[in-house]
């Protein structure tokens, strides 16, 4: 007796065997049905994750141990909100905020390096040229 214990030359263990077969075979083909049915739903309808929306936070402030004050941008509209640790409320929607002219930027190397020195000397010109 090798291998199989001599199962196989017992006709009795043979003919069990031969009755799990179709049991095995039919189990194979109701999950490969089933994995290609969910295959075509996530094909013909996209899978379903989460919501896309414009959403960013700006920026918070600490007031206490578990307390925050949180400016976030949702959609366009810049929101006020009030973190505790068991809620979060809106306090008030902010006016949009004029971007503050930046001051343009050096041409090459060159002017980059004559800016970090002025910087450094303390003088800060007014038009982002290289002060004498």
């Amino acid at each position: 007796m090798t291998g199989l214990g001599g199962l196989t030359s017992d006709p009795n263990h043979a003919a069990v065997f031969s009755g799990l077969m179709p049991l095995l075979v039919g189990m194979g083909v109701v999950v490969l049905v089933l994995s290609g049915l969910l295959w075509l739903i996530r094909r013909r309808f996209g899978v379903a994750g989460p919501a896309k929306i414009d959403c960013a936070v700006v920026g918070g402030l600490a007031v206490g141990p578990r307390e925050r004050l949180v400016v976030v941008r949702v959609e366009g509209k810049r929101l006020l909100l009030g973190i505790t640790s068991s809620a979060i409320g809106l306090l008030c929607e902010l006016p949009e905020v004029a971007a503050a002219p930046t001051a343009p930027a050096p041409a090459g190397f060159a002017g980059a390096l004559a800016q970090a020195f002025d910087r450094w000397r303390g003088a800060k010109p007014l038009d982002g040229a290289h002060a004498p």
